[in-house]
C-alpha cells in the first residue's frame, strides 16, 4: 500500500486534498489509485472539493476510469449514487458515465458481476429520468430478454427499474418485459411492479367498466405478491386501499372500516423498513402510497356522514367530502381536468346524497358563498353543477324530507350566505388553522403536473420563499405560485425552442446571423415575449406600467388582492447568480408599495457555442436583506433565459473523457 493509499484508508471523513499533498500529488499516482481498492475515497475527496479543483476534467477522467475497472459493488453503488446528482461531474462526463453504465450493465452472468450490473443499470435509469441522458439505449437494456435468467441481484434491480420507468414513460414494451420475470426467483417483485403499472393505468380509465377491470387485474397481481412473500406490507396496503374504494362505492361501511384499518397497519409496517432507505428518484411511488392512505381517511370520514339526515355539517367534513369527490386527484396520477378516473366510483354516491337532501345542498352553497381562501372552490362548484344536473334530470328524484322549509330556503342566496357565515364564525381556531394548512395540497396538485426537472425548480424556489410573510398569506401564495409555475413553463419552452423551426419572434433566442445589420436583441424582445405568454395563461398582465413605486414597471401582473412586478433585463456580461444580483436593486424597488415579492427575468446573451445550461440552473429565488433592522426583507424569483445560442449540431464538444 502506497503512502497515499494509507492516507485514504484512514477511518473517518475522507482526507482533504491538502492532506493528500495537493492535486498534483494525486495526479502523479492517478493510474495506481484508479486500480486501488481505495479509489472511491479519492473520488469522495474530489467530489467534495470539486468547485476548487484546478483540473476538474482530470478528476472526471479519474473517477470514470476507476468505475470502469472496479470490482466492488458497494464502492460502485455509493459512488454512482453521488455522481448521478453531481452537476460538476455530469457537466464533463455525463455522456461517458451513461455509456459506461450501459456497458457494465451487460455483464451479469457471474453473481458479483450481476450485483455490479444492477448498480450500473440503476445509474443509467437515474440519468435518463431527468433527461441528463437519452433513454433509448436504456430501453434496450431494460427489455433485454436475457435479464430474466440473470442472477437474482441483477434481476431484482431490473424489475424495479422497469416499474419506475413505466410510471414515467408508460411504454407498453416495459410492461411486457416485466411479464418475463413472472414465475422466476423475483416473482413477488415482478407481480408487484405489474400491479403498480395497472394501477397507474386505472387512473386514466375512460369509464367505470374499464376502471373495474384495471382494479381486478391490479388486485390479482397484488395477491400474487402477497402469496409469494407474506412480508409484503406494500402490496397489502394497496390491496386494502382498493378494497376501501370499492366498499365506499357500495356503501359497505363494515368492509370500508376493515380495509382502512388494514391499510394503516400495513403503512406503519412499511414505514419502519423504509426508514433510511427512501430515494428521491422513486419518490413518486412513496408519494402515491401516502396519497392512497390520505384518500382512505377521506373515504372513511365521508362515509360516516353521507347517510346521516343532517342539514348542516362541520366545515372539516365538507373538506373530506370534496377530497373524496375529486379522488382521481388525490392519488397523484393525473390532472384535475383529466378523464373521469376514480370519480366513476366515488362521485355518484356523493351526488346522490346531496341531491336527495336539499338541506345539505343549501349548506354547501352557503359555505361556497363565504368560503375560506384556501377552500377547494373548483371541486365544490363541480359538485354543485353535477347535483343540479341530476335534479333537473330527476336522476335521482329529490326526496321531500322534513321539514319542507329547507327546500324553500335553497332558492335564497342571501340566506345561504348567512348560514355559511354563521357556521364559519362558530368554528374553533384550531379547525380554521388546519384548513389553512391545506394550502400546501394546492401546491402538490400544481407540481404533480410538472415534469421532474420542473418540479425540482418549483420546490427549490418555494423553499426560499417560505420565509416571506407575504408568501405565507393564502391569497398571495395561490396567485404567486401560479406565476412561478408559468415562469417555469416559459423557461422550459424557450430553452427547448429549436432554431430550425422558430418564427421571427423567437429569433432573439439565437446568435445573430452573419448578414449585415444582424445584432444582439434588446431587452424589450424577452419582455414582449414573456408578456404575451403570461397574458395567455393569467388574467391580467400589463406591459410598461407607469407610476409603480416612482418608476415604470416592465411587466405588471395583477391578482385578486395584490399586484407583483417583473423586471426584464438583457446582458452580455456576468450571468452567474452573483453577477445577476446587480439587477436585484431595481427589481425589489417596485416592492415599496405592495407585497415584498417580485421577479427578475434576464436574457443571457453570452455566447453559447459549447453548452446550454440545464433548465434547473436557470431559475432560482433570492432573499434581499433589508438595510435597516426595522424594515422588511424582500424576495425575487430570478429567471435566466438562455439566448445567443447555436443549434446543438453546431456546438462544439465539451471536455470529454480521454
Amino acid at each position: 500500500m502506497t503512502p497515499l493509499e494509507a492516507l485514504l484508508a484512514r477511518d473517518g471523513d475522507p482526507p482533504t486534498l491538502a492532506d493528500l499533498g495537493g492535486e498534483d500529488a494525486l495526479w502523479s499516482q492517478a493510474d495506481t489509485l484508479a486500480a486501488s481498492r481505495m479509489w472511491f475515497r479519492a473520488a469522495e475527496t474530489l467530489l467534495d472539493e470539486w468547485d476548487t479543483l484546478h483540473s476538474p476534467d482530470r478528476a472526471a477522467t479519474f473517477i470514470t476510469q476507476a468505475l470502469s475497472i472496479t470490482g466492488s459493488p458497494t464502492a460502485a453503488g455509493d459512488t454512482l449514487d453521488r455522481l448521478v446528482e453531481h452537476p460538476g461531474y455530469l457537466q464533463r462526463a455525463a455522456t461517458q458515465l451513461n455509456a459506461l453504465a450501459l456497458e457494465r450493465s451487460r455483464r451479469h452472468t457471474a453473481p458479483l458481476d450481476a450485483e455490479l450490473a444492477g448498480h450500473f443499470l440503476e445509474a443509467a435509469l437515474r440519468l435518463a429520468l431527468p433527461g441528463t441522458a437519452r433513454r433509448f439505449a436504456l430501453f434496450d437494456r431494460l427489455v433485454d430478454p436475457e435479464a430474466a435468467a440473470a442472477p437474482t441481484t441483477y434481476a431484482r434491480r431490473t424489475v424495479r427499474a422497469l416499474g419506475t420507468a413505466y410510471e414515467h414513460w408508460r411504454d407498453g414494451d416495459l410492461r411486457t418485459a416485466l411479464q418475463r420475470f413472472v414465475g422466476t426467483a423475483v416473482h413477488g417483485d415482478a407481480v408487484y411492479e405489474l400491479a403498480m403499472c395497472h394501477l397507474a393505468d386505472a387512473a386514466n380509465a375512460p369509464g367505470r367498466s374499464a376502471l373495474l377491470d384495471a382494479f381486478a387485474t391490479t388486485r390479482g397481481h397484488l395477491q400474487q405478491a402477497i402469496d409469494a412473500d407474506e412480508d409484503r406490507p406494500d402490496a397489502t396496503a394497496f390491496l386494502a386501499a382498493l378494497d376501501a374504494v370499492l366498499a365506499f362505492e357500495a356503501g359497505d361501511t363494515i368492509t370500508l372500516n376493515t380495509a382502512v384499518r388494514q391499510l394503516r397497519r400495513s403503512l406503519t409496517e412499511q414505514a419502519m423498513w423504509l426508514t433510511g432507505t427512501r430515494t428521491h428518484w422513486r419518490a413518486g411511488r412513496y408519494d402515491t402510497e401516502a396519497a392512497w392512505y390520505a384518500l382512505s381517511q377521506d373515504l372513511e370520514h365521508a362515509d360516516a356522514y353521507l347517510d346521516q339526515p343532517l342539514t348542516t355539517w362541520p366545515n372539516q367534513t365538507i373538506q373530506h367530502i370534496l377530497a373524496t369527490y375529486t379522488a382521481h386527484r388525490s392519488v397523484r396520477v393525473q390532472s384535475a381536468d383529466g378523464s373521469g378516473g376514480m370519480q366513476a366510483l366515488v362521485a355518484p354516491r356523493i351526488e346522490n346524497a346531496f341531491a336527495s337532501r336539499q338541506g345539505i345542498l343549501l349548506h354547501l352553497r352557503g359555505m361556497i358563498a363565504d368560503a375560506p381562501e384556501d377552500w377547494d372552490a373548483v371541486s365544490a362548484q363541480q359538485l354543485l353543477q353535477a347535483v343540479d344536473e341530476r335534479l333537473q334530470s330527476h336522476d335521482p328524484q329529490a326526496q321531500p324530507g322534513a321539514p319542507g322549509k329547507a327546500t324553500q330556503a335553497a332558492s335564497y342566496p342571501e340566506l345561504a350566505a348567512a348560514v355559511g357565515s354563521h357556521i364559519l364564525a362558530a368554528l374553533p381556531t384550531q379547525m380554521l388553522d388546519s384548513l389553512k394548512d391545506r394550502v400546501s395540497e394546492t401546491d402538490a396538485v400544481l407540481t404533480s403536473q410538472l415534469p421532474i426537472a420542473q418540479q425540482q425548480i418549483f420546490n427549490e424556489v418555494v423553499a426560499v420563499l417560505e420565509d416571506c410573510d407575504d408568501f405565507r398569506h393564502p391569497v398571495v401564495r395561490q396567485g404567486f405560485i401560479q406565476l412561478i409555475t408559468q415562469a417555469i413553463r416559459f423557461l422550459y419552452s424557450r430553452t427547448n425552442r429549436g432554431r430550425a423551426h422558430h418564427t421571427p419572434r423567437f429569433a432573439y433566442l439565437f446568435a445573430p446571423g452573419p448578414g449585415p445589420g444582424e445584432k444582439l436583441p434588446l431587452e424589450n424582445t424577452v419582455q414582449e415575449d414573456l408578456q404575451d405568454y403570461l397574458d395567455g395563461n393569467l388574467d391580467e398582465v400589463d406591459i410598461e406600467t407607469a407610476d409603480r413605486s416612482g418608476g415604470r414597471a416592465d411587466i405588471e401582473v395583477r391578482f385578486p388582492g395584490f399586484t407583483t412586478i417583473i423586471e426584464c433585463k438583457r446582458t452580455t456580461g456576468q450571468t452567474t447568480r452573483k453577477g445577476l444580483r446587480r439587477y436585484l436593486g431595481q427589481t425589489i424597488a417596485y416592492q415599496a408599495s405592495g407585497i415584498t415579492l417580485g421577479m427578475l427575468v434576464v436574457l443571457d446573451l453570452k455566447p453559447k457555442k459549447d453548452w446550454i445550461p440545464n433548465v434547473r440552473d436557470n431559475m432560482w429565488a433570492e432573499r434581499v436583506p433589508s438595510p435597516a433592522p426595522n424594515q422588511r426583507d424582500r424576495w425575487a424569483v430570478v429567471v435566466r433565459v438562455p439566448g445567443n445560442r447555436t443549434s446543438p449540431y453546431d456546438m462544439g464538444t465539451p471536455a470529454t473523457v480521454g
